[in-house]
């Protein structure tokens, strides 16, 4: 695994994470970038967990919204689909793990992340967002 890390660090790809709180109202989190970022390469959920222990967490409670520049890349879809799998059994990845959304960036970019939540408790989205400083 760290090489193909490497290897995508070479050819330019980087990578940022973002930690969402998710009360039951749900959460809106912009995902800032560094300003030299000219391309959006994609986005993984890596897990959910609960932010009180003793609640176990379907992630099909979780849906996301991604938004980049007014263009809606993801509207309304189950964390679940989209590689995040929590349960009794621990959290696991499901597939696929890594999904790629290229858009070119301007480096002034409004990147939101909306999280609905119908768990009943507060819980936590990781994402990591992967990018290009040039094209």
């Amino acid at each position: 695994m760290a090489s193909n890390i490497n290897i995508s660090y070479r050819q330019g790809i980087r990578n940022k994470g973002f930690q969402v709180t998710v009360p039951t109202t749900g959460a809106t989190q912009t995902l800032s970038l560094s300003g030299l970022a000219k391309s959006f390469e994609g986005i993984r959920f890596s897990s959910t967990t609960s932010a009180a222990p003793s609640v176990a967490v379907d992630a099909v409670q979780l849906r996301v919204t991604l938004t980049i520049n007014n263009d809606v890349v993801i509207d309304d879809v189950a964390a679940f689909d989209l590689g995040a799998n929590a349960g009794a059994g621990g959290v696991t990845t499901g597939f696929p793990a890594y999904i790629p959304f290229p858009r070119a960036l301007t480096g002034q970019d409004t990147i939101l992340l909306r999280v609905t939540n119908s768990s009943g408790a507060s819980q936590i989205l990781n994402a990591t967002v992967f990018y290009k400083n040039e094209i």
